[in-house]
């Protein structure tokens, strides 16, 4: 993100921690509730603009949101949210940029709120099979029904399309934090650890971070005023976190301390570790690698991290990833761990990774949506399989 733009926190959109296995995804995929209960369903709220129908309430007192177009092709996009800290909220406003493309063409979207915050895939699933019921409950079964989602809603997308093959035709990664999470939350963690070292006292200690932590726009322009005063220290950092400028990282490492101590609160422990990871490509490796405080991860906190998640690569269904070239929160090339997971399961031709030359987690523009979802549904409706690279029309 460039600080964590709407995807993660909801400040904007990110990411790291904790998705469901695919194995365990499975299970509660199937387990979820095959119907709603009506009785459930409160705070519900109607109106129409611009030819959109959309509705907001709460479903077992989670909040959601329907958006049906006048013109309804029969077809529906299931969408996951990004990473949150705080609970999401939804209004009867004008739909957002990245879902108004779909729904000129004629598709209808839903969106669960979830019932946890943070890194929310134990329960992000189950919230949305419910209102995917729902949803077909007042409105009739769909024809079709797609999957998409940003950032964690990325990982979430590709839980969901390889746990339901069945229910899901077609799957939208959006900046997808799609490589296992220990993985991704273990990055995070290591350059965090560098971080101070080369600026110590501008951030807590990651051995816990206390509870009491919040990343502030003070805090940001902390950073900021101590890259701006120590450039070369910059320039060593900049070089092991591989992508990021002055402007950008200050807000992504604020929040990545943050997801940090939200992993470690909901792992019961700290599931990360740098005690034995080499640092290199800095002017002085050695003094880095001597003078970096090292941590230790909590085995049974790193196995809750495993277990939540690691993707299995079961791809049976058509799935496209759209990522930012320069993304310094989730970098594009940590979808390859996806990938080489698809890959070794056989199913490498249901799956395809795009780019856009953007800086910054989570910025496409809604036309660039529009035109990977375009990308997505004739490979699913003509066979025509996207080619891998840059986003076409740009």
């Amino acid at each position: 993100m460039h600080p964590p733009r709407r995807c993660l926190s909801r400040l904007l959109p990110v990411l790291v921690g904790l998705l469901l296995a695919s194995t365990l995804s499975v299970a509660q995929a199937r387990s979820a509730p095959a119907a709603y209960a009506g009785s459930r369903v409160h705070d519900v709220q109607r109106t129409t603009r611009a030819g959109i129908a959309i509705e907001t309430g709460r479903l077992g007192g989670v909040a959601y949101r329907i958006d049906v177009p006048q013109d309804w092709n029969q077809r529906l996009v299931v969408f996951y949210h990004g990473y949150s800290l705080d609970p999401v909220h939804y209004d009867l406003d004008a739909p957002q940029a990245w879902l108004a493309p779909m729904l000129a063409r004629g598709y209808a979207v839903i969106q669960s709120a979830y019932a946890q915050t943070g890194w929310a895939l134990q329960s992000a699933m189950a919230d949305t099979a419910q209102l995917r019921a729902y949803f077909s409950a007042r409105h009739g079964a769909p024809r079709q029904t797609l999957v998409a989602g940003d950032s964690m809603g990325g990982a979430l997308t590709a839980l969901t399309i390889e746990s339901d093959p069945g229910n899901y035709q077609g799957a939208l990664a959006l900046c997808g934090a799609l490589a296992p999470s220990w993985e991704l939350g273990q990055r995070q963690f290591r350059m965090l650890a560098a971080f101070a070292y080369y600026f110590p006292g501008i951030l807590p200690t990651l051995g816990p971070v206390p509870v009491d932590y919040a990343p502030t726009p003070e805090i940001e322009k902390r950073i900021a005023a101590t890259f701006a005063a120590h450039p070369g220290r910059f320039a060593d950092l900049r070089a092991i976190w591989h992508v990021g400028t002055p402007q950008d990282l200050p807000g992504v490492i604020a929040f990545a301390t943050a997801l940090v101590q939200r992993a470690q609160q909901q792992a019961g422990g700290n599931p990360f570790g740098n005690a034995g990871y080499v640092y290199l490509g800095t002017r002085d490796d050695a003094a880095l690698n001597a003078g970096v405080t090292r941590y230790r991860a909590d085995p049974a906190a790193v196995a809750y991290l495993l277990r939540y998640y690691t993707p299995s690569g079961r791809l049976l269904r058509p799935m496209l990833e759209l990522h930012d070239l320069a993304d310094p929160l989730v970098p594009a090339d940590s979808v390859d761990a996806y990938a080489e997971r698809v890959q070794r399961a056989g199913h490498a031709g249901m799956f395809v990774q795009q780019y856009v030359p953007a800086e910054g987690h989570c910025v496409f523009t809604g036309a660039e949506v529009g035109r990977a979802f375009d990308e997505l549904t004739r490979w699913i409706d003509h066979g025509q399989r996207p080619q891998p690279g840059k986003l076409p029309g740009g």
